[in-house]
């Protein structure tokens, strides 16, 4: 799968190390269809790419952070074409202030996407010379928490967040900012009930003055019905400006209902529904693991307003551990091995902006590790559709548009994807590494269905602790019907990989 920091060459630092780790990649790969071009079209060549980087990682109290950047940059040796500076970031983080009361979040994501869904689909976008665009988004979050006595305790958060790149800057707000509250009663352990009230505002300003507005709100009630499961409900109110239902509306109230449900300490469950105007959103997710293995599976339902979430990150971290702080020791290793990117993977093709998405997504992961062989399995599904609310010449049409409307992809984008990561070890230095990617994409409404097939066997062989030789071979495959792009590739690379501490 892409991902804006490359393909598994161990750039990767161990959980209980929180470091600063700094390193360069540098490879050289024969191609025989460095553009991706269809048959007939192919050009070969090499690819020369230095790439430096850099990994941290905390799992501190009062500071929790993971980040991978990289400066990923590449030369085709006949042709002289050049892609530099591609900048790969995932980083996200949260630290203390002011005592336990005042935070701060930090988010950064910059990297290199498909910029189609029905053109040339490169596993790893930012070594592509085709079909791409850079994407950035960074945001900062102050908050407080306090407590009302011994009533309830209360939270304030600020969000403002930018996002630039793309085919189109109009899809992708200049400033996207947000306002929200939330009360929660403090339970004291003598009753098995407790609310919570929460409200948001969100401001979203776009090119040429336009300004959309979403307001959310709502209070829940909850019972506990044992130590391992409690249940609540929930009544809602949104409003989402040019966003309407069939009835014309912009706002509704909704009921809702879910549960959390915890048997064990391996075994975690929660699901959650609600009415709003436009329809039902919702969400589902289950983790477990053992001493050797992990899974984790969600499901989502709901109308996205921010270009961070219509990205489509894959992070098997959050799958299967949850909160930033918390340690599961088979993640640990596979993070370690090289088999698992520190940070989220990006799924997203074409489909990024800060326009209503109604999506649609399911995404599992499950790992084991052994001593001498681990296995991974990643899959995704997702269904977004994208509306008309900023198209001031086309009449209002609800959640689902049936064109371009302002340059902006309008209709529906469907993914399905999956990997399977296999590692033998040689012995304590060496190892062999097999991937298998597939990933489907398509639209009904633009007309096109591309499939594309990535497998690759690799070589890595540590040779001191902080570096690394490797190699291995590739062939990618992509079929398409409509107007979807067709392409055959095998490559052979071999580069170092060398870390600084």
């Amino acid at each position: 799968m892409g991902t804006a920091a490359g393909q598994g060459t161990g750039l990767s630092i161990p959980v209980e190390r929180p470091i600063f780790t700094p390193g360069i990649r540098a490879a050289a790969t024969y191609s025989d269809n460095v553009l991706l071009a269809p048959s007939g079209k192919e050009d070969g060549d090499i690819v020369i790419e230095a790439s430096p980087y850099f990994t941290a990682e905390s799992l501190a109290p009062r500071a929790k952070y993971r980040l991978l950047y990289q400066l990923r940059n590449f030369w085709r040796v006949q042709d002289g074409d050049t892609n530099l500076f591609r900048h790969a970031l995932n980083a996200t983080g949260s630290f203390a202030l002011v005592e336990d009361r005042f935070w701060v979040d930090l988010d950064g994501y910059m990297g290199t996407i498909n910029a189609s869904a029905s053109g040339p689909i490169a596993a790893d976008p930012a070594s592509s010379f085709v079909n791409t665009t850079n994407i950035r988004r960074f945001s900062i979050s102050p908050w407080y928490r306090d407590r009302l006595g011994s009533f309830a305790t209360y939270q304030l958060r600020y969000l403002v967040a930018h996002t630039a790149g793309g085919t189109n800057n109009f899809a992708l707000a200049k400033l996207d900012q947000r306002a929200s509250a939330s009360v929660d009663g403090v339970n004291d352990g003598s009753s098995p009930w407790n609310w919570r009230w929460y409200g948001e505002f969100q401001q979203r300003e776009f090119e040429s003055n336009v300004t959309r507005n979403r307001r959310t709100s709502g209070v829940a009630l909850y019972y506990r019905l044992n130590p391992q499961l409690r249940v609540f409900g929930t009544v809602d109110y949104e409003q989402i400006d040019g966003l309407r239902n069939r009835d014309g509306d912009d706002f509704g109230y909704g009921p809702g209902a879910g549960f959390d449900w915890t048997p064990n300490s391996r075994t975690s469950v929660s699901a959650s529904a609600s009415r709003r105007y436009y329809g039902t959103v919702g969400n589902a997710r289950a983790a477990y693991t053992t001493n050797r293995s992990t899974l984790g599976v969600q499901f989502s339902r709901s109308v996205f307003t921010s270009a961070d979430a219509s990205l489509l990150f894959f992070d098997p971290l959050s799958l299967t551990s949850g909160d930033l702080g918390t340690i599961n020791p088979v993640m640990a290793n596979l993070l370690a091995a090289g088999i698992v990117l520190p940070v989220g993977t990006t799924l997203t093709q074409s489909l990024v902006t800060d326009a209503a998405v109604l999506d649609r997504r399911i995404t599992a992961f499950y790992g084991l590790y052994g001593a001498r062989n681990s296995l991974t399995f990643s899959l995704f599904a997702s269904n977004r559709e994208s509306t008309t609310e900023l198209a001031t010449s086309t009449a209002v049409s609800g959640i689902r548009g049936t064109g371009t409307a302002g340059s902006i992809f309008v209709g529906e984008l469907r993914e399905r994807g999956g990997a399977v990561v296999y590692q033998h070890r040689l012995d304590a230095r060496s190892s062999i590494d097999v991937t298998l990617d597939q990933r489907r994409n398509s639209s009904p409404s633009a007309g096109f269905d591309t499939r594309a097939t990535t497998l690759r066997a690799g070589y890595t062989t540590r040779v001191t602790a902080d570096t690394a030789f490797f190699g291995g071979v590739r062939h990618t495959r992509q079929t398409a019907s409509g107007t979807g792009a067709k392409y055959d590739e095998n490559a052979i690379y071999g580069g170092i990989d060398v870390r600084f501490r």
